[in-house]
């Protein structure tokens, strides 16, 4: 039944657009935070004269975070080009006009919102090996009625990044439920799901905007075998051939099963030309995706890792991609292609913030 007042579609997949920049991001340049002048739309360092706690965690809590965040001073001689400037505080969000006064120490801020990407493996699916799961803690199974259909991976107590396909067909949220802690496939001790969020479509790019946000009823709590992973940083670019892993339970053949077991393989970045080439995938690869994989084939996620993680070390772990779509499995040249995360920060962040 449609109803009127929309009562039928309260616990259905909700559409969230692409909002205005969140106006704190943090930068991979040790960690530093810049703050956006709304009038002016610059960007600028804060500095780290009178920065405190209060000011810090409204910064985090602009990006969507709510545990308690760390910073320190890093000293700058060479700004780049960016202005470096005190914020201020107003009615708890992180002002980016210029208070006028001097930053006397020439530091800016070293912001830290959240502890993430520490696992037991050091840095160094089909054609994959077995996993344990205190390698990749993120790592969830995402469940429809007591059945595994996608991957996905957690940043935050009561957030799961995942591919927003994994709800076409099945929009209804209280038929999911999410296991965590686990490299075996079973459906006991699963958390129920509260809200579902995707971005409309584009039909001009239907392959784009691969990306939900799931979020839990109650908080995970963090152990050995349960921790969140990066998002990436803004200005992080992967280095050509960047050496990448893929996590999932998919099917480790094409037409063939679920692995029982967590599965693992090392990847590599494949550059877009290479995958959007006449005998590849023929331009299809926007710049919102990655292409990832072996361009002769033999190690590919297949059905089941949907939503999974691609992960990058760069000191810690980041979550740079999600399984999104491809031309079979490990086949020569049809590789995997992922969503960019990166693409999609300013959309995570405007999600996160609206839940807290």
């Amino acid at each position: 039944m449609d109803c009127s007042w929309g009562e039928d579609e309260h616990s259905c997949v909700q559409k969230v657009p692409e909002g205005p920049p969140v106006e704190a991001r943090i930068s991979k340049d040790k960690s530093t935070l810049q703050v956006l002048d709304k009038e002016t739309g610059t960007w600028f360092w804060a500095c780290h004269d009178n920065f405190d706690m209060a000011l810090a965690k409204a910064a985090c809590k602009q990006m969507g975070y709510t545990s308690t965040p760390t910073f320190s001073a890093v000293h700058v001689a060479d700004t780049q080009g960016l202005p470096l400037r005190e914020v201020t505080l107003n009615s708890g969000v992180l002002q980016g006009q210029d208070s006028g006064r001097q930053c006397l120490s020439s530091s800016i801020v070293s912001l830290t919102c959240s502890g993430c990407g520490e696992s037991v493996r050091s840095p160094r699916v089909v054609g994959g090996a077995h996993a344990r799961i205190d390698a990749w803690p993120w790592q969830v199974s995402l469940q429809h009625k007591n059945q595994h259909l996608c991957g996905g991976s957690i940043i935050a107590p009561n957030w799961i990044l995942t591919a927003a396909h994994c709800f076409k067909r099945n929009p209804a949220t209280q038929n999911w439920r999410v296991k965590a802690g686990s490299a075996v496939l079973s459906s006991i001790n699963t958390i129920p799901v509260e809200k579902i969020f995707i971005i409309d479509i584009n039909y001009m790019f239907p392959k784009d905007n691969d990306i939900a946000l799931v979020k839990l009823t109650s908080p995970l709590s963090f152990s050995g075998t349960v921790k969140p992973i990066c998002l990436p940083f803004f200005d992080e670019e992967l280095p050509s051939h960047a050496q990448l892993w893929v996590t999932g339970w998919g099917y480790t053949k094409q037409d063939g099963t679920l692995s029982k077991t967590l599965q693992q393989a090392e990847i590599k970045l494949i550059d877009s030309n290479t995958c959007n080439a006449a005998n590849a995938y023929q331009g299809e690869v926007s710049d919102k995706m990655i292409c990832a994989g072996l361009m002769k084939g033999g190690v590919d996620t297949c059905q089941g890792d949907s939503g999974g993680p691609l992960m990058y070390n760069s000191g810690h772990w980041q979550v740079v991609g999600l399984v999104s779509w491809g031309h079979g499995c490990g086949g020569p040249s049809t590789p995997g292609v992922y969503t960019k995360v990166q693409a999609y920060l300013n959309w995570i962040y405007t999600v996160q913030k609206s839940e807290l």
